[in-house]
């Protein structure tokens, strides 16, 4: 596909047009480097520039048609067809009723339209050369269309997914997306079948394909014109869910095996074990002592019912008798044995294991902020299921999920190791997983024995301050709501003198009370505003636990973004490309169009605003947000363009997404996606509460904005189109607007 610089279009548009006779000279149009021979001249109104309608059609491949009797210039191409009634503003697009700025209007039995309006709902660009009196029209063509390839000598067509060569495709229905010649006749097939979507203004396409699981499956798209067809052939394996392993000779997979790193385990642990092997064996594993065996039992398939699937499994509590005197026993191998008749088997697993007599094993605290980056995330272990043929956090086979991120300087008491990650234990039998590498030991401490001594509220400008001192530093988590906050807090006592503070005006309520929902040793203090927050940080200083929450910025009514310092945090850029485009424009470039005009538009309105990046270069996921904190900001937002997830219905899902992370922002996400819908010709989607790293900072505004999916010809017209780039940026400043306006009604 053809890059061409942005073109600025300076025509002002006004509402009355008086026709105004040009003796200085004849005015020009050029279109894609070819000049007109114009047999009407064009015709200027007041500040508008009108072109004859019949004339540029023919020009551009369009065939046209006179209704005489209601006075209406209609232009066909393909399947694109536009319809100019004389003296009107509203013109018909495809069936669809648009309003242009200024009426068609007719001159001496002419139909003229304004260039302008008329050829950018036509998908191309305009400029006015004032010096040289020169119109430059430049089509769709020329910024769409990709290139043509030496071999095509049909129709230009390139498919952009499935890649070159095979691609291994998690899904029964597949989607299939490319481009081809815009504004054309060309007619696109896949396995002999029409496209689904195709989007005559660019040429890009979309549809599905069902392909079966476990065989090869080939993808033939083929574009015909009247001159010729081009054809494009790729291919696609839906994995079967796993290899059974051969039945003869007996064998132990070498790469599926369970636990793969080492673990440190104290009592009532489990220790799961996992291997694939041969079906329909016999299998047990044993620690240390090879004669000590226990038995495994085999599944159908990974984490499903028993059977003779050559999946076998075996979940080890650990009891009295693998505990020694010492604190930790010396690290001890395990064996697992596959047995038909008189064949055996034996593989030693990768991961060795340690037993605890005694807890807590280590006692860490969290490094500073800075050094966290993409492992800074409290993970809880879900013992419940295990993965087998994919790595898992730990290497211990169990699946995880992120709970909150790491907040710096909190302590917690680790029980266990698995692999690099110390296995820590809050309430319950429930494990979380910290990694080694965001944490530093504290060796001169065996146990946390901290008291909650003091409980107090200051109320200042922007914030209510709720500080909790305590003996020492201690495992806490923040559960956040519209106007409250749940602060869960662990292996705390209380002292007997403890008071709860005197309430603040705009806190309707504080208590603390014992979490019996967890254990009976974690307490809950909840606090209720009777306002909606803002935003929150928790911070420690010292053995104090601060807690900041932050009311709602002021806001002037006539002046909303006045001095409120926003970044812009356009996604991917350099080496991560991000979404792939139907041509040769991925996420990373439009994204980056659409912040570089955001910034204007807020600067304009008297924002103060940060770029993460404002060129394509790669920027780290975790470096993004910290720029919060280095220029105390006001907001937050970030943008993306979306992609659809394997086996996905792309041709039936697609429109504007918003994400947010923290309850306290779900309004913002849902102002944020009204007002695009509003503003813009696409569906609204979703909002969505995701836990992730660009939206980790809970104590500002912060949202991430999906403008579309890239696949989607519907959605990639506003999104490549450096036109829709523009209403994007304009869409989202408006939506930025209407939420802190929401502060000032």
């Amino acid at each position: 596909m053809k890059k061409i610089a942005l073109v600025i279009l300076i025509l002002t548009i006004t509402g009355f047009v008086v026709f105004i006779y040009n003796p200085s000279g004849e005015i020009e149009v050029n279109i894609d480097g070819e000049y007109l021979d114009l047999e009407d001249p064009v015709k200027t109104g007041e500040d508008i520039l009108f072109v004859p309608a019949k004339l540029i059609f023919e020009e551009l491949g369009f065939q046209t048609e006179w209704d005489a009797e209601n006075k209406i210039l209609s232009a066909s191409l393909g399947d694109f067809r536009i319809d100019l009634p004389v003296g009107s503003q509203k013109v018909t697009v495809n069936g669809k009723i648009i309003k242009w700025d200024n009426p068609v209007e007719m001159f001496d039995d002419i139909v003229y339209m304004p260039v302008s309006a008329a050829v950018e709902t036509l998908g191309a660009f305009v400029e006015w050369d004032e010096s040289s009196r020169v119109i430059n029209i430049l089509t769709p063509q020329e910024y769409f269309d990709p290139e043509k390839q030496n071999d095509q000598e049909g129709p230009v067509l390139k498919v952009a997914y499935p890649p070159a060569g095979r691609v291994n495709y998690y899904g029964h229905s597949l989607f299939v997306f490319g481009t081809t010649q815009s504004f054309s006749e060309v007619h696109v097939t896949v396995n002999g079948e029409p496209v689904d979507i195709l989007d005559s203004r660019t040429g890009n396409f979309l549809t599905m394909v069902d392909i079966p699981r476990g065989e090869e499956f080939p993808i033939i798209v083929k574009a015909t014109d009247s001159k010729g067809a081009t054809t494009v052939e790729r291919s696609a394996l839906y994995p079967a869910a796993w290899q059974p392993m051969p039945l003869e000779p007996l064998t132990i997979h070498s790469a599926y095996l369970i636990p793969a790193e080492d673990q440190v385990l104290k009592l009532g642990d489990i220790l799961r074990i996992a291997i694939q092997g041969s079906p329909g064996a016999e299998a047990s594993f044993s620690i240390g002592d090879r004669n000590n065996r226990v038995k495994m039992t085999e599944l159908a398939y990974p984490a499903g019912p028993p059977g003779e699937g050559g999946i076998y499994t075996a979940a080890y509590r650990i009891n009295g008798s693998d505990v020694s005197d010492s604190v930790i026993s010396e690290p001890m191998r395990i064996f697992v044995s596959l047995r038909k008749g008189e064949e055996e088997v034996v593989r030693e697993l990768p991961g060795r294991v340690r037993f605890l007599s005694a807890t807590p094993y280590k006692i860490v605290e969290v490094k500073e902020e800075h050094e966290l980056k993409n492992r800074g995330w409290l993970y809880v272990l879900r013992d419940s299921a295990f993965q087998l043929h994919a790595g898992t956090l730990g290497g211990a086979g169990y699946l995880t999920n992120v709970v909150s991120y790491l907040v710096e300087g909190t302590r917690y008491e680790a029980v266990g190791m698995s692999g690099n990650y110390y296995r820590v234990n809050l309430y319950g039998d429930q494990i979380f997983l910290i990694h080694k590498d965001n944490v530093r030991e504290l060796e001169d401490k065996s146990a946390l024995e901290s008291s909650l001594s003091d409980i107090r509220l200051l109320k200042t400008g922007k914030k209510i301050s709720l500080s909790l001192k305590a003996t020492e530093r201690f495992p806490f988590l923040v559960e956040d709501g519209i106007n409250k906050l749940a602060v869960k807090l662990y292996g705390l006592g209380i002292d007997e003198d403890l008071t709860l503070p005197a309430l603040p005006e705009i806190v309707n309520d504080l208590k603390l009370e014992v979490n019996t929902a967890e254990s009976s040793d974690s307490m809950v203090l909840n606090i209720e505003l009777d306002q909606n927050i803002a935003g929150f940080k928790s911070k420690w200083n010292g053995t104090k636990l601060v807690i900041d929450i932050y009311k709602p910025p002021t806001v002037s009514i006539n002046d909303p973004l006045k001095d409120k310092i926003i970044i812009i945090d356009p996604g991917h850029g350099g080496k991560d490309s991000g979404a792939i485009g139907p041509g040769d424009i991925h996420e990373k470039d439009v994204v980056l169009a659409m912040g570089l005009h955001l910034k204007d538009l807020l600067t304009a309105e008297g924002a103060t605003v940060i770029m993460t990046r404002t060129e394509d270069k790669f920027v780290n996921l975790y470096d993004r947000p910290e720029r919060i904190d280095l220029y105390n900001a006001d907001f937050f937002i970030s943008i993306h363009a979306n992609a659809h997830a394997h086996d996905a219905p792309a041709t039936e899902i697609h429109g504007l997404m918003t994400l947010y992370n923290f309850a306290h922002n779900e309004e913002l996400a849902e102002i944020m996606l009204s007002t695009m819908e509003e503003e813009m010709d696409l569906p609204a989607f979703r909002t969505w509460r995701r836990n992730i790293a660009v939206l980790r900072h809970p104590h500002i505004p912060s949202i991430l904005v999906e403008a579309g999916y890239m696949m989607h010809p519907e959605d990639n017209w506003h999104i490549l189109h450096p036109r829709g780039q523009k209403e994007f940026a304009k869409a989202m400043k408006e939506g930025i607007i209407k939420y802190f306006l929401s502060f000032a009604e």
